[in-house]
């Protein structure tokens, strides 16, 4: 069974370098890195302590853009028929990422000794994902790596545009969102705590509300507290990464994402789309009906999802079709289904699949759209609902000051 490997090395000209390879003992791996003549500083199973700084250096995956560039210039040069090996060596002296770079010169090495293109990237799973290993696979095996490679660095390039356009989306409201709390902080912090020592030196009585800023308001002055509202952000972050990790806890958090109005549907219609898109260009590169759903499981970032394709694939093994496993999942609406059954009847579901995906992300960018319009209102009467709570809070005893004071 091949073990991961961490390693750090110095090359010919003296200049650092850190990766990760697969191989079956750590002999074969030393063995394969003499190959690229380079001094091996430090070489053990990523899994060990030994291997934790360069483990940590190798486990950070290659910048998106930097793998994108890569299939697509590697994409163009084969169809031009320039050969592998050449083509590599242009694509690496273009790499502005120094993980994919390192990656590549260990892939033109074994391509070097006789090794096929798939076969390399297998060696090294932190950069070249099991989808991209199958799909290469396939474009050897049929004679059509040309053609592979331009499908695969379409599917990277519309999944980036996607996560790129929902994310400019979002920008907007969780920088409201982030200027709203601030603001929030700073009034209770500053002025209402300014005005407690007024209102108790004329006997006020205070509103509930004015109470509680004025304590909440002390309460943000004190060091402790300050240190817990910054490390509130990162608890957070904290709980969920762990509860991530829980598999029934990651399932109940991404449901309960996409309950949310208006976002819980996009971030559906966004993750079936992936899935159908990467199962359509998979089947239609030749690769498997399994082989494609197991290598769906990594795209698939949702525990619902990610936990269905393994039961479809079982489902299909026993005879069943993938419309009837897809139904008996329940995560697909009635639409969806009727495509794909389509797609099987009628022996064209590679390409029913990137249809549908297509399809949803028009409705995906139509949903964008809407959601811009509908939360920047919301927040901004949210924020205006605070401000004039905060507003009041202070207006409503001082006007009993100014009472007493005629």
């Amino acid at each position: 069974m091949s073990t991961l490997f961490a390693y750090t090395a110095r090359s010919g000209d003296g200049a650092f370098v850190a990766g990760s390879l697969q191989a079956e003992t750590l002999d074969q791996a030393f063995a394969h890195l003499r190959t690229r003549a380079l001094v091996v500083t430090s070489l053990a199973p990523q899994s060990s302590a030994r291997a934790f700084l360069p483990g940590a250096l190798a486990a950070f995956p290659a910048a998106g853009s930097a793998r994108l560039a890569f299939f697509r210039s590697l994409a163009t040069l084969v169809r031009a028929g320039v050969p592998l090996r050449r083509a590599l060596e242009v694509t690496i002296a273009q790499c502005s990422d120094w993980r994919l770079r390192e990656a590549l010169r260990s892939v033109a090495a074994d391509i070097e000794s006789g090794s096929l293109l798939s076969a390399s990237m297998a060696r090294r799973p932190n950069e070249f994902s099991p989808l991209f290993v199958a799909m290469i696979r396939a474009g050897e095996t049929g004679g059509v790596l040309d053609e592979v490679l331009e499908r695969l660095s379409f599917m990277l390039e519309r999944d980036r545009t996607v996560r790129k356009r929902l994310a400019a989306a979002l920008a907007y409201p969780a920088i409201v969102a982030f200027a709203a709390i601030a603001l929030v902080f700073f009034l209770v912090a500053s002025i209402a705590p300014s005005f407690a020592g007024l209102f108790q030196e004329m006997h006020v009585t205070l509103p509930l509300s004015t109470k509680i800023m004025i304590a909440a308001g002390e309460a943000m002055r004190r060091p402790p507290a300050i240190a817990l509202l910054a490390s509130v952000p990162l608890l957070l972050a904290g709980g969920i990464s762990l509860a991530r990790r829980h598999e029934e806890t990651s399932a109940q958090l991404d449901w309960a994402a996409f309950t949310l109005p208006i976002l819980g549907t996009l971030l559906r219609k966004a993750l079936i789309a992936r899935i159908a898109r990467t199962l359509g260009t998979l089947l239609r590169s030749g690769v498997p009906m399994l082989t494609s759903l197991a290598a769906c499981e990594e795209i698939a970032v949702s525990a619902p999802y990610r936990r269905m394709l393994p039961q479809v694939a079982s489902g299909l093994q026993e005879g069943h079709s993938l419309t009837s496993m897809f139904d008996a999942s329940g995560l697909f609406d009635a639409l969806f289904l009727q495509l794909v059954r389509v797609g099987e009847e009628t022996g064209t579901l590679d390409a029913m699949l990137v249809h549908i995906a297509e399809y949803l992300d028009v409705d995906v960018e139509t949903g964008i759209m809407a959601l811009g319009s509908v939360v920047e209102p919301v927040l901004l009467v949210f924020l205006g609902a605070v401000v004039g709570t905060i507003v009041a809070s202070v207006l409503i005893p001082l006007y009993s000051v100014i009472g007493s004071i005629k």
